[in-house]
């Protein structure tokens, strides 16, 4: 149960520990700066003082203390004091970064009297008015006395909707809004117009959730345990269809989490979601028990009455139920009540279901069961498809056992009441349709109702119609372009990919193609038969031509051969386990089945028991005529009957007999009978009798790290539990004056008020980053804005940085506020996100996206972005006037925009904004509330970004380039970029070196080399894999890998080359590929006939090309990668063929040129496939024939984003050499003219064409150098 707030992590400097991060926020309101321990990302989230509109904090923030000692910034700056001590200090950061603005120019500021307070722990703030912690003695307000409250529940409140609950008891939660369920009273105004949720579509690259909000399709193949959609029902897909693993919503604290469709429709408010009336763990339930149970317009006795014999609730004011119920005075009173009787008095469910109560005679009734209601009335606007049988004045009601409540059937609880009524009533809309002629085709309608739904919600196990229509609707649900559908074999309807496959009685999809190379012919029936060409195949039959006796049937407990020559010699004990052995009761063949397939059921097989333990008792016995033995206490075989020995174990023929029928006299080999647990496990892919190529001539040698004597430094850290009263907030003590003190809450942005107790109003933003694996850092600015035509004004924003190496690939999480608590529903909204090159500041791309559903409290985005490591070329004609700035186009949308200069803004940047604040190596991108949004560079952060990030002197090895991520400066702070020979943490490790020469082999302008350190049956992935681009002429390519490796395959075109193969482990190799080594195809190793086969039956003959040919070394089929072993038998693995390295999201190759990289999202090398007359890493290059410029002469030796002294050493000598020329041109140059300004030097013959040459040299050598350097 969440009612306590997250941990959170500060650390003192002094004595020890680090002081807190904290500044102020565009209002003016003091923020704790919190780093979730949790987080893949170390993105910081902002406990911030957040009052209500109403409610003045001036005082908060403006006392003065003159408890601690302070300074002004003149004393600081004679007494040789830094920003980045004060900040050390624990000092804001906002004084920080006023004090380093005031060092710039000290005798120019009128800063100097300003005012640093040096705090003693464990006091902080502008004014050390803030503190964690406090001796237990002193007396504090708590917030609780500030604040008037009748939330008893303790709940967080949405108030921002003028809700009526029908009490006070209960108030809305967010997540109840839109929820397909009428919460509010007054007119259902939390489900005004979620109708346009059912209506929405996703475009072809997105995943629909089920309550109608769209994600990315990517992230269902992404292996991070979250769910995305606000309801969680991709996680459900991915459980059932996908990964296999345990998703849940998105966040640890369940913030984001809206109650998913397979679980109860009631929330608890903290993301814990149950049946109506059902328990919550933080005791809401009680608060909508109590609030339905008012007593309203009903006298004392008659309200005493019915909630007791209703049993809503067994206590009332501390009073049980039963000492009501036996006071003659209570039950006379009831007698007198007003029949027919309205109780509760408000809607029990969906807002407008009610209950009513005929007279009733006490006595007669059973108290000990729950009274049933006579009548169940309802909006009959709402619920058409029902013919009411009574009406009584406004209401329209059935009666009571037309909807569940048969008399004959005894209730016991007020849950169980509504338990029955509630499937009557779950085909009700929530708001008349209007305008919904258009939307048909998106549309299904539920059949005698007026209610539409999605289609997508067809066939999904959830009913939605009144008669369940929705969940019949087969031919439709097989028509509709959704993601994950399936069909079972034995059914016509498509079920929603929200149902698992299992509810099949067979495996949807028998895939015949992905037989595990060890299971053929192994004795062991792994697929069912199926008919090709009239005869019968699985991967037991057709088995002549298999070697019975090979690596992975040898010595594991179970004759793979007949005559049991697999098994022969075997020194190692065997456990026996996994399948059972046993003889099939129609021809007496030995069979194996694998565990998994005994069930409690009946299976065709002598001996097969679904319980290893019973069985193993032989106490009871399965029959293959669906009867069961009858178990005795004693052995089921008595002296009489004939038994079988085998092992310590006696099988009783006369009782297998009874149970089958079967006569065992004619068994030839009476073990055939037993049945026992054999050991054919999972069996690993094996290199121990695999052809090593290449020969080594020196023995193998093992990464070994080196020793660093640097260990990592954990930091002290105070974890602090905060109590209830601020709710998911933090509490904080808050010093008012020497001996003054109260508690103060600091919300995080979900939340505001006093104590955290209002949901507020937000974005809450989902998204992946994805980029080439190189030494980048960005800086990400995220902000929303108003999205109109004119001032695009700012509401919030959220900055951060990014680098590829750690942060790659992972969810990143950003909550956005809008400026006033209740936002503007008429104006649109939308997230515009910049990407910055931080060491440089360059400006990359943008990419813009729109918040939907604007009525939705908290409207929930997700988004995949791919950032480039440079700029896009922008070639799209724009037609916006810009005034200051340049026009360019979102990546991820048609759509253009103007990308201010700095100092202006505006839709057009046509509105001038002060940028004063920024410090002169930044950028300056905007502004809120008359405060500049900076983009500070890769050294620098603050909101001025005038503070230093600096690295620990001698972090990197190996001449690593170290980087600061985030203010913290701890050990997760810095990230080491390498050198291409190392890696690790701080480039501590060397990699391994992989030289492979290419011999007699036709080059193409491009290879793959697939690396190989483990190699599955199952999914045998590489390690890694290297896109490789190959210049003219080159014979050789040189890799380094982070692992070690046992296989290297190289792919040219449509080609495999084996060149590494090795039975351990290796790391530095020198190789060669030749046409030797290539892995020739199936049909080039087999004759036609075998070629020509089904698939399943050729498999059998795989053994057959490393038999006849002992120089082959591999071969390929459509599925397969197969090696030859020293016994020449083939030993085979998948590879897939069909990978794709298209670039799902181009923002690397210009001109046309193809974009290749080697994993879908965080790629370590990626390369271009360039058009005709286009060449360079990015195609950047355009050359028309033969030429002789630079970009010719140099073309891909030039490594882009990195320094001179890293480049190759033909850039080294060329750069060398164009200076030298350079400087013997501009000498030349000079003497010239110096000679030739001389008047009489001109008189010579062509003296004035020589002045003149000396000066064209000049330029034309400047020109060259500049060039050179571009």
């Amino acid at each position: 149960m969440l009612r306590f707030s997250y941990m959170i992590f500060f650390l003192w400097i002094i004595n020890g520990l680090q002081s807190p991060l904290y500044d102020t926020d565009p209002f003016g309101f003091d923020c704790l700066h919190y780093f979730s321990p949790n987080s893949e990302f170390s993105e910081v989230v902002k406990y911030c003082i957040r009052p209500n509109n109403n409610k003045n904090l001036t005082t908060v923030i403006h006392l003065f203390n003159i408890s601690d000692e302070y300074f002004t910034f003149n004393e600081l700056y004679h007494l040789n004091v830094t920003s980045d001590d004060i900040l050390l200090w624990s000092s804001s950061i906002d004084v920080a970064e006023q004090y380093e603005y005031y060092l710039d120019r000290p005798y120019q500021s009128n800063l100097s009297n300003e005012t640093f307070f040096n705090c003693t722990p464990p006091w902080f703030g502008s004014r050390c008015q803030y503190s964690l912690g406090i001796n237990e003695d002193v007396l504090v307000r708590s917030p609780c006395e500030m604040t008037s409250t009748d939330n008893i529940f303790q709940q967080t409140c949405y108030i921002l909707l003028k809700c009526d609950r029908g009490g006070p008891s209960i108030c809305l939660d967010w997540r109840e809004i839109c929820n397909g369920r009428i919460d509010c009273l007054n007119d259902g105004i939390d489900e005004i117009g979620c109708f346009n949720l059912e209506i929405n579509e996703c475009n072809d690259n997105e995943y629909r959730c089920h309550n109608g909000l769209c994600i990315p399709k990517i992230f269902l193949e992404m292996e991070f345990a979250d769910a995305q959609c606000f309801d969680g029902s991709d996680g459900i897909v991915k459980n059932n269809h996908l990964l296999g693993s345990d998703y849940r919503p998105h966040l640890s604290d369940c913030q984001k989490y809206i109650c998913r469709p397979d679980e109860g429709q009631f929330t608890c408010g903290d993301g814990q979601c149950v049946e109506d009336f059902g328990q919550c763990q933080n005791n809401r339930h009680l608060a909508l028990i109590q609030s339905i149970s008012i007593q309203g317009n009903l006298s004392y006795s008659c309200w005493i009455v019915m909630v007791c014999l209703s049993k809503i609730m067994n206590e009332i004011e501390n009073v049980t139920c039963d000492q009501f119920m036996q006071s003659s005075e209570t039950i006379e009173e009831f007698k007198n009540c007003t029949f027919p009787l309205e109780f509760p008095v408000i809607p029990v469910l969906f807002g407008h279901v009610r209950f009513l109560y005929d007279p009733k005679e006490i006595d007669n009734i059973n108290i000990t069961l729950a009274l049933k209601p006579d009548y169940v009335c309802y909006d009959e606007q709402l619920c058409d498809f029902l013919t009411p049988t009574f009406r009584l004045k406004n209401l329209t009601c059935q009666h009571g056992n037309q909807t569940g409540l048969d008399m004959n059937v005894e209730l016991f609880t007020w849950k169980s009441i509504i338990d029955s009524v509630k499937p009557y009533f779950i085909g009700c809309i929530t708001q008349l349709y209007q305008n919904i002629s258009s939307h048909y085709s998106s549309l299904y309608h539920c059949k005698n109702s007026s209610k539409y739904i999605s289609k997508y919600r067809i066939v999904d196990g959830i009913p939605d119609c009144f008669l369940k229509d929705d969940e019949e609707a087969f031919e439709l649900s097989c028509l509709l372009n959704q993601t994950l559908r399936f069909q079972c074999s034995d059914e016509k309807q498509c079920h929603s990919p929200l149902i698992s496959p299992n509810i099949c009685s067979r495996p949807t999809d028998i895939n015949y193609e992905e037989i595990l190379f060890y299971q053929i012919c192994d004795r062991i029936v792994d697929l069912p038969l199926m008919l090709i060409n009239g005869q019968n195949h699985s991967d037991e039959t057709d088995c002549e031509y298999w070697q019975c006796n090979n690596i992975y049937t040898r010595c594991d407990g179970f004759r793979n051969c007949l005559d049991g020559e697999d098994e022969k010699h075997c020194m190692t004990p065997i456990t026996l386990s996994h399948f059972f052995f046993c003889t099939s009761p129609q021809n007496y063949t030995q069979m194996c089945l694998p565990a998994g397939q005994i069930i409690k059921e009946t299976v065709d097989c002598f001996g097969t028991s679904s319980d290893e333990f019973q069985y193993f008792q032989t106490n009871k016995f399965l029959c293959s005529n669906d009867t069961k033995c009858e178990e005795d206490d004693q052995n089921p075989c008595n002296e009489n009957q004939k038994c079988l020995p085998y092992d310590n174990y006696e099988f009783c023929l006369d009782r297998l007999q009874l149970c089958n029928g079967y006569n065992f006299d004619n068994f030839i080999n009476m073990r055939d009978i037993s049945c026992r647990i054999i050991n054919t496990a999972y069996k690993d892919f094996s290199l121990d009798t695999a052809l090593a190529y290449p020969t080594l001539q020196t023995i193998p040698t093992y990464p070994i790290k080196n020793q660093i004597t640097d260990e990592k430094i954990d930091l002290p850290i105070k974890n602090t539990i905060q109590s209830n009263v601020c709710n998911y907030g933090l509490h904080m003590y808050h010093r008012l004056g020497v001996g003054n003190y109260s508690s103060l809450c600091f919300c995080p942005p979900n939340y505001y008020g006093d104590q955290c107790q209002y949901q507020n109003q937000r974005v809450s933003l989902t998204f992946v980053l994805a980029t080439v694996d190189q030494p980048i850092v960005y800086a990400i600015i995220v902000t929303l804005m108003e999205d109109d035509n004119d001032t695009q004004k700012i509401h919030s924003y959220h900055q951060f940085t990014y680098e590829s190496k750690t942060y790659c690939g992972r969810p990143t999480d950003i909550y956005l506020l809008y400026r006033t608590q209740d936002k503007n529903t008429s104006k649109n909204y939308s997230i515009h996100i910049d990407a910055f090159d931080k060491s440089s500041l360059t400006y990359l791309l943008s990419w813009h996206l729109t918040v939907p559903f604007i009525f939705l409290p908290v409207n929930r985005l997700s988004a995949f972005l791919t950032i480039p490591i440079s700029r896009p070329s922008n070639f799209n004609h724009c037609n916006l006037q810009c005034y200051k700035g340049t026009c360019m186009k979102y990546h991820n949308e048609e759509r253009f925009f103007c990308q201010c200069d700095p100092g202006w803004s505006g839709a057009q940047c046509h509105i001038p904004i002060d940028c004063s604040m920024c410090a002169s190596d930044s950028v300056c991108i905007g502004s809120i509330q008359n405060r500049s949004i900076c983009v500070c560079p890769q050294n620098k952060f603050g909101s001025s970004c005038r503070l230093r990030l600096i690295c620990p002197v001698g972090f990197c090895k190996k001449n690593g380039r170290c980087v600061v991520i985030d203010e913290r400066m701890i050990g997760d702070s810095y990230v080491c970029f390498c050198a291409e020979q190392f890696h690790g943490p701080r480039c501590e490790d060397v990699n391994h070196r992989i030289e492979i020469s290419l011999k007699n082999i036709d080059i193409q302008s491009y290879v793959l080399i697939y690396i190989y350190n483990r190699i599955s049956f199952t999914r045998s992935i590489p390690t890694s894999i290297i896109l490789k681009k190959m210049t003219m002429f080159q014979d050789h390519v040189i890799l380094y890998s982070q692992d070690v490796f046992k296989m290297i395959l190289v792919k040219i075109g449509t080609r495999y080359y084996l060149a590494v193969l090795q039975k351990v482990v290796q790391s530095n190799i020198t190789t060669s590929i030749n046409p030797a080594q290539r892995c020739a195809s199936v049909d080039e190793v087999l004759n036609t006939q075998l070629v020509s086969l089904p698939r399943i039956q050729r498999l059998k003959s795989y053994h057959i090309p490393c038999q006849r040919d002992f120089n082959l070394q591999c071969f390929v089929d459509e599925f397969y990668m197969c090696l030859c072993t020293e016994e020449h038998h083939s030993n085979c693995f998948p590879l897939d063929h069909q990978s794709s390295f298209v670039c799902e999201d181009n923002v690397y190759c210009e001109n046309g040129g193809t974009c290749l990289q080697d994993q879908p999202i965080c790629f370590y090398s990626i390369l271009c496939v360039c058009s005709d007359c286009f060449f360079g890493d990015r195609c950047q290059f355009y050359a028309k024939g033969i030429g002789l410029t630079l970009d010719d002469l140099l073309r891909y030796e030039i490594r882009p984003n990195t320094t001179l002294n890293d480049q190759s050493l033909v850039v080294k000598l060329s750069a060398t050499f164009t200076m030298i020329i350079f400087l013997i041109g501009l000498i030349n140059g000079f003497l010239s003219c110096l000679v030739f300004h001389n008047r009489d030097s001109r008189k010579v013959g062509s003296g004035i064409y020589l002045r003149l040459s000396s000066i064209i040299s000049i330029l034309i050598v400047t020109m060259l150098i500049i060039k050179f350097c571009t």
